[in-house]
């Protein structure tokens, strides 16, 4: 057997890495935090970054013209002392400055080609706008490629944004697409116009696009094929979290992520946590799945409308505190269904949902078919030839809806009577009224495509999405428990905009704000009958009804952080009087919050 020296040794893997091209990750520190010193370190001429490299850019305030492209998973991290506790929020001393002037297509970092296996790592930067008014891009945009073993993992973790100028033009100010991981202990700054972050899984695990393989694969609840927000101190007049807007080289659909212990001041008249549905403009898919527990919420706006808004897919929303710093300012509810297909034509070929477009689940009936006699400009249609029993349009959980031939609308019926009958209201997007002497159908949709309380389905692809049948997405119901709000202002918990969606089917809830209590028995005051109940394991009701829901708060170990939210897990009902683990929420704080180094994924030994 051949010994080698240590001397030979190293002098043998220096030979392997020349003669390769391959080398031990480094760690870099550019001249100074201007761009180009950045940008050499990363691409060239001073060095090329490779996977597992980390780049120190120096204190100091730049401005920058240009961005930086990054095709490679490394760490970027500026000068300063980062947070990473459970028990700290937001971000930490952060010494260099960054100020983008880069334009209104250009991102400060705009990452491209990470890939399965490849983890990126932006921290402790301060990103301010050139000026408030200043027509910018987002200055953080990461796309990824996922293979079927996964997608690339990101941390962003201590950037402070728009804290001395205010982000107003943005839109969003991180963007993502096929990546996992997490955003934590990052800051806006308190005039802050611009959304927080918006994600999507446009290529769920290598396949396709617009994030139909997301809505196609299994739920990840608890899982790490998510995108997490935690710790971060948000302040927005908009939205925090979306999904509509693709990243630069990314695209749009499926987002799937997690918002938990962030603490949010909402001055904005919508959701602060949401996605979009179909009616997103163009062809993708709406988000399929959002978490949301754990967060403070404080609402300084006329009205907060709601902490979680589900305009597609699923969820949890559980153990957030919302309140209001004025006395006219409110939250609505905790959670929000909003199918807007039921009033709004979209784009990308999905039609609208109200019993002809062939991705919904339909009737396949034109039940009725006339004229309206009554007043233009009205919500309510008038047709003196029918004798319709009252409100036989409204059945629980399945309403039927009119299409306004001669406009070319549907919307949903809200009520009728004998001879008329009145839609609902419009969304943002479109308002609808009929005309006399418009030409109208009944007809029924009884499931709309990736509405709320929706799962897993069937494969489509293209544009137009193909093929052109029913999605035939299974019942997931969200379920809402725990939640607190020192005023809430319609007293729901759960609110919907569409009769399609309803309660113990579509969503399950502890039924008021902060009560019913915590169990004190295994029947009071939950029964296992409807809802959600919420205590120890021990009083958990020993007869069910299927789909309810029963969170167990002295179950599980996957709270690492010793605060005082605990721990807790989810069972469900599946069959009748058998309780069933359902969810576990994932580890906490994020394992990649702990993570400071990351081991070489580019050395390699050859033995002869």
């Amino acid at each position: 057997m051949m010994r080698i020296s240590r001397t030979g040794l190293i002098v043998l893997l220096l030979g392997f890495f020349v003669v390769t091209g391959l080398r031990a990750q480094g760690t870099y520190t550019a001249a100074s935090c201007n761009q180009s010193d950045v940008n050499a370190v990363i691409n060239g001429p001073t060095h090329t970054a490779v996977n597992g490299d980390t780049i120190i850019v120096p204190a100091g305030s730049c401005t920058w013209t240009s961005g930086i492209s990054i095709t490679a998973g490394i760490t970027i991290q500026g000068n300063g002392t980062p947070n990473s506790t459970a028990s700290s929020f937001g971000a930490g001393t952060t010494n260099t400055v960054i100020i983008d002037n880069a334009g209104s297509s250009t991102p400060l970092f705009a990452v491209t080609s990470i890939t399965t296996g490849q983890m990126l790592r932006l921290s402790t930067l301060d990103l301010e706008p050139y000026s408030s008014s200043a027509s910018l891009i987002s200055p953080i945009s990461l796309a990824g490629t996922c293979t079927a073993g996964g997608c690339p993992n990101v941390r962003i973790d201590n950037i402070r944004l728009g804290v001395t100028t205010a982000w107003t033009t943005t839109g969003w100010l991180i963007r993502t697409d096929n990546v996992f991981g997490v955003i934590d202990h990052c800051t806006e700054g308190t005039a802050t116009a611009s959304d927080f972050t918006d994600f999507s899984n446009s290529s769920y695990l290598g396949v396709g696009g617009y994030g139909d393989n997301s809505w196609v694969q299994p739920d990840t609840f608890g899982g790490a094929n998510n995108i997490y927000m935690e710790n971060n101190v948000l302040y927005t007049t908009q939205a925090i979290t979306d999904c509509e807007i693709a990243p630069t080289g990314g695209s749009l659909g499926g987002c799937r992520y997690v918002a938990r212990f962030n603490q949010v001041t909402s001055n904005h008249g919508f959701g602060v946590f949401g996605n979009h549905g179909l009616e997103t403009d163009g062809r993708p898919q709406g988000g399929r799945q959002i978490e949301v527990y754990g967060n403070t919420a404080s609402c300084i706006s006329s009205s907060c409308n709601v902490l979680a808004g589900y305009r597609s897919g699923t969820g949890f929303v559980f153990g957030n505190t919302m309140s209001s710093t004025q006395g006219s300012s409110w939250f609505n509810c905790f959670a929000s269904f909003a199918v807007y297909r039921t009033v709004f034509t979209a784009g990308g070929g999905w039609g609208a949902c109200g019993g002809s477009s062939p991705y919904d689940t339909n009737d396949g009936v034109i039940y009725y078919s006339g004229t309206n006699s009554g007043s233009s400009g009205a919500t309510t249609l008038t047709d003196t030839s029918k004798s319709w029993t009252t409100n036989q349009f409204i059945p629980t959980g399945a309403p039927y809806s009119v299409y306004d031939v001669t406009q070319g609308w549907w919307a949903e019926i809200a009520s009728n009577t004998s001879n008329t009958l009145t839609i609902k209201g419009g969304i943002p997007e479109q308002t609808n009224a009929f005309n006399n002497g418009d030409s109208y159908q009944i007809l029924r949709a009884t499931v709309c495509a990736d509405q709320t309380g929706r799962g897993a389905g069937n494969y489509v692809s293209g544009t137009p999405p193909s093929p052109a049948s029913p999605l035939s997405q299974a019942l997931d119901p969200l379920y809402e428990w725990d939640d607190t709000a020192n005023l809430l202002g319609l007293g729901v918990n759960v609110s919907t905009n569409t009769g399609r969606t309803i309660a113990n089917r579509d969503w399950y809830t502890d039924g008021s704000n902060g009560s019913p209590k915590e169990q004190t028995s295994p029947t009071s005051p939950f029964t296992g009958a409807s809802g959600v109940g919420w205590g120890t394991l021990a009083n958990r009701p020993t007869t069910c009804t299927p789909s309810v829901g029963y969170w167990a708060t002295d179950q599980g170990t996957w709270n690492q952080s010793g605060n005082s939210f605990g721990q807790g897990q989810l069972f469900v009902c599946e069959t009748e009087n058998t309780w069933t683990l359902h969810y576990t929420p994932y580890t906490y704080p994020h394992p990649l919050t702990q993570t400071t180094v990351v081991p070489p994924t580019n050395v390699a030994a050859v033995a002869h």
